[in-house]
């Protein structure tokens, strides 16, 4: 599977909006996006067409102008490369897509699964007992914030490395009681490299251990 990625150019063209529309989509979150090391915003194709045959242009465009404001998917590699497994919380299908993707493309060790809040997640939680969790915050009706208490909280989840993916600043983090200080906080729209750079550590990791047994 390949990522096809888009500029915010390219994105205007595919959808009929202005560049400030499609600026507005992203920095609300509702087109997800990653970031680049020169800083430039790249939006996966699927996403942008799958929005667009949705809402049709004329809902975008409200959805453009608006404020910012239960799904499962498991990816399936062959069961020999299966190391490491991966939760990812979000309520936000296209962006939870974006990262499934990623994933997929370039981490043949990893299994994903995919919880749509906080809620579902811990039930995931039990059922799947993750090495990575990838967590939004502003979830309902149980938030991320929630979520991490409850995971940091507990001795059976405390082998999980937690990533934030999340529109929130860290002062407005802080006013909701902050993250627990092994959390790595990613701010949205994300890096790819700084999430890839997470990843490649873990399954290097694991498949040196994995040489060693």
């Amino acid at each position: 599977m390949t990522m096809d990625f888009v500029g915010i150019g390219e994105a205007t063209k595919i959808l009929g909006l202005s560049r400030t529309s499609i600026q507005k989509l992203v920095d609300s979150g509702k087109l997800p996006a990653v970031k680049t090391n020169g800083g430039h915003r790249r939006i996966l194709r699927s996403s942008i067409e799958a929005l667009n045959q949705k809402m049709g242009h004329k809902a975008m465009l409200r959805l453009a102008s608006s404020n910012p404001g239960g799904m499962h998917h498991m990816t399936d590699p062959h069961p020999d490369q299966v190391q490491i497994h991966v939760l990812i919380v979000e309520d936000d299908e296209p962006t939870a897509s974006v990262l499934v993707a990623l994933l997929e493309t370039h981490y043949p060790d990893i299994k994903c699964t995919v919880a749509s809040d906080g809620l579902d997640a811990v039930l995931q939680l039990e059922r799947v007992r993750p090495r990575i969790l990838i967590t939004d915050l502003n979830m309902e009706p149980f938030d991320g914030f929630r979520l991490l208490n409850m995971v940091s909280s507990r001795a059976e989840y405390r082998s999980i490395s937690t990533v934030v993916l999340s529109g929130l600043s860290p002062e407005q983090i802080e006013q909701r009681g902050g993250l627990p200080a092994e959390v790595l906080f990613l701010p949205k729209p994300m890096s790819i490299e700084r999430l890839r750079g997470f990843l490649d550590a873990h399954v290097q990791i694991q498949r040196q251990y994995r040489a060693m047994s």
